[in-house]
């Protein structure tokens, strides 16, 4: 081939691909996957990723030479490209968009940490000073050692080393450094796995029987029911065999968490973490070491789904219900839990998810391929703790600050007290919710989002949880003129300053987004609480799972009806999903757990469930209501969002867009198999200035469907001031 494809980072144009002549020198040595330098424009030579070869340019190009190959060493493989390549098929975007996302482009530049080692090469010390010899007696001792610390150590200066290096007694070399994220966990001793129990002993056996099946397995254990126990078996089975694996966990701080308990049973060596919180150096010795096969288990958030793991011979997604498995914005907007099914086909090996309370369509179809395997025990038999409910229309008058019942009070004194924990969940963040004028009834809304800005305490400020703008709080309504503004609502800054109100000699923290600003934070924040040197812990939904601390005995769940009230096909499930998780918190040792539900609703199908923590009545109630409206999994949505400055021009593109969608389908005869909703405004109508409306799609021919949608889509030109964000396999509607 005479030119290479590579994709180069640009400032100002973000990523690109580019055509360069390849060197006669270069022809025979150069690879997909190399780190290449090229000449760009004023900006001279940059550096750039080698992703394919032509024979051919596109007319009126004049192709520059590839300048030097910068690494032999490919950073990827053609098997991996062509799993991108399928991503951006799949969710309908462009090949650079996923490059772009999958590939951190700090690889392109010289990431590499090099120190200069010293080693002893000359053991005659005949002739040389006392000192001379003290110091290459202490380095005969030491071996190759960093100079930096070998001149501290020995109390000597680099003078005097880089004299004996002149007389031939030392020699320096540059070493490479690994910069290992795992290295807060260096204290942490090796641990034998846990002797399984009959119930997981017999749902082992049972996934290892379906090692080679197409179709994910499914592992349905309720909270505390040791599946992470069965995970490590299995795991130890695939390294044993000579293959890695890869275990996903839905957020940073719970992949912190496992990475830990992996590096306990398996080495700290052996294993590697792999997040949007490591560092730029540490991702380059990481996806280093993962290429060259150094790597036996990778675990990791949603991103990890793309790293260059070798012979996968498991991928383990734990907790696979959490939406955060969804990359949401911006493009792609990828399900690491659909790229991860194509990655375990392309590497032929088994896929294992695993939830106390599955997504609806994975446990659909796990029970009809006949892949589902249940855990509906507790680990020794400790029983599950069974949620109280605390009506609110009954209770809520006589509440602290009309938020926290006097149950709720009674029980997290009862539990402190004791020597247990507790934890209170608020799933929103910030002070309060709203700001409203009580004059006229106004609500404070950000000014480029058509949502309430959220007021801060900590920080003194109004923020809008969308575009992130801030803004002081307003002296006056600015509708009606009035000073009789006040914040409403609650959320985890109120939670907490309330519970230190009312116990002030406590240990109280919060665990939120707004507090995760320092790299660890949450791991050392979650280290605090295992420990027991925090009495009370207020968070959001990032507390709901993965914590297993068997000193917390009280769950108090402040606001148990958010989310059952969203304007979403899949509200009922999530607040099922998010009650039954954090519930499954309390009594994970030997104390007795207890579980409070703070609600306004009591009488909820969802809610019901929830209390007794019984997925299969969730699940047949919910799978009704999904088959009456072709819902998933009985139907794919294709969510196409149309935005602009403009709100007419938003609203005709959506209606012409939809039109033409409506034409193609009754013209190939698909009207009955992809219904089109809409267009409809979003529900969030506007964000960062740009008004937006929907349509849904609702795909009932499989893949047929998703090629004639992505087809349909390749031929659409809008006008620049126009934007299309196409979602498959959305979210949520909102």
């Amino acid at each position: 081939m005479k030119y290479a494809l590579v994709l180069v980072n640009i400032k100002g144009l973000g990523v690109k691909t580019f055509s360069y002549l390849i060197p006669p020198e270069m022809s025979e040595i150069i690879q997909i996957g190399q780190a290449v330098l090229v000449p760009f424009g004023r900006q001279g030579l940059i550096n750039a990723f080698v992703v394919g070869f032509s024979d051919y340019l596109p007319e009126g190009i004049k192709a520059k030479k590839i300048n030097r190959i910068l690494d032999p060493t490919p950073l990827f493989s053609i098997k991996y490209l062509k799993l991108l390549e399928w991503v951006a098929n799949y969710y309908c975007t462009d090949f650079v968009t996923v490059l772009n996302a999958a590939i951190p482009m700090k690889l392109i530049e010289k990431n590499s940490k090099t120190e200069q080692s010293v080693t002893l090469i000359k053991e005659d010390f005949t002739g040389l000073t006392k000192r001379q010899k003290e110091i290459l007696e202490l380095l005969k001792e030491e071996g190759k050692i960093s100079l930096t610390y070998f001149e501290e150590k020995a109390k000597t200066t680099r003078a005097t080393m880089k004299k004996l290096a002149d007389s031939g007694y030392v020699k320096f070399e540059l070493e490479y450094i690994y910069r290992n994220p795992l290295t807060i966990f260096k204290d942490v001793k090796i641990e034998p796995l846990y002797e399984l129990s009959s119930e997981q002993q017999e749902v082992y056996e049972g996934i290892k029987s379906k090692m080679r099946s197409q179709n994910p397995i499914l592992l349905h254990g309720v909270t505390a029911s040791g599946k992470t126990e069965v995970y490590f078996k299995l795991i130890k089975d695939v390294i044993d065999s000579g293959k890695n694996v890869l275990f996903l966990a839905p957020e940073i701080a719970l992949a912190s968490q496992l990475t830990k308990r992996l590096a306990r049973k398996f080495g700290i060596n052996d294993v590697a973490i792999w997040h949007s919180s490591i560092s730029d150096g540490e991702k380059y010795d990481v996806w280093q070491r993962l290429y060259n096969n150094e790597i036996k288990i990778l675990a990791g958030a949603r991103s990890a789904v793309f790293a260059p793991l070798q012979n996968i011979g498991l991928i383990i997604i734990d907790e696979e219900h959490e939406g955060a498995y969804k990359q949401t914005n911006p493009a792609p907007r990828y399900d690491a839990r659909v790229v991860a099914r194509r990655l375990a086909q392309f590497h032929q090996a088994p896929l294992l998810l695993g939830s106390a309370t599955p997504d609806v369509s994975t446990y659909y179809y796990a029970l009809n391929n006949n892949n589902l395997f249940q855990m509906l025990k507790r680990y020794n038999n400790a029983p599950l703790a069974k949620p109280e409910v605390i009506n609110m229309q009954e209770y809520g008058k006589a509440a602290y600050r009309g938020i926290i019942s006097k149950p709720l009070q009674t029980e997290i004194k009862t539990a402190v007290e004791n020597g247990n924990q507790a934890i209170l969940l608020m799933n929103r963040r910030g002070y309060s919710t709203y700001t409203q004028c009580k004059s006229c009834g106004t609500v404070i809304e950000c000014p480029d989002c058509s949502i309430p800005m959220v007021w801060h305490s900590s920080v003194k400020k109004l923020k809008c949880h969308y575009c992130n703008k801030e803004m002081s709080f307003p002296d006056y309504c600015p509708v009606c003129g009035s000073d009789a503004l006040s914040n409403s609502g609650s959320g985890t800054q109120k939670i907490e300053v309330l519970v230190k109100e009312l116990f002030p000699e406590y240990r109280i923290e919060r665990i939120d987004s707004d507090i995760l600003t320092k790299k660890n934070a949450h791991i050392e924040l979650l280290n605090k609480f295992q420990k027991g040197d925090i009495d009370v812990l207020v968070g959001t939904q990032m507390i709901a799972k993965g914590l297993d601390n068997p000193n917390v005995t009280l769950v108090g769940v402040i606001s148990a009806d958010t989310g059952f009230s969203v304007p979403d096909f899949r509200a009922s499930e999530r607040g099922f999903q998010l009650l039954t998780q954090v519930a499954g918190r309390a009594g994970r040792g030997e104390y007795k757990g207890k579980v409070l539900f703070q609600t306004y609703n009591p009488d909820y199908y969802a809610f019901q469930t929830a209390k007794s923590q019984n997925y299969e009545k969730f699940f047949e109630t919910e799978i009704k209501a999904r088959q009456e409206f072709d819902y998933p999994p009985f139907s794919q949505i294709i969510r196409l969002i149309l935005s602009s400055l403009n709100n007419y021009r938003a609203e005709k593109s959506a209606m012409e867009i939809a039109l033409r969608l409506n034409t193609m389908t009754e013209k190939f005869g698909f009207t009955e198999y992809l219904e089109t909703l809409g267009p409809t405004p979003c529900i969030i109508a506007k964000i960062n200035g740009f008004y937006r409306f929907q349509i849904l799609i609702k795909n009932k021919l499989s893949q047929k469907g998703h090629d004639f949608v992505s087809r349909f889509l390749d031929k659409i030109t809008l006008p620049k001031d126009i934007k299309l964000a196409i979602d498959v396999d959305p979210l949520d509607i909102l």
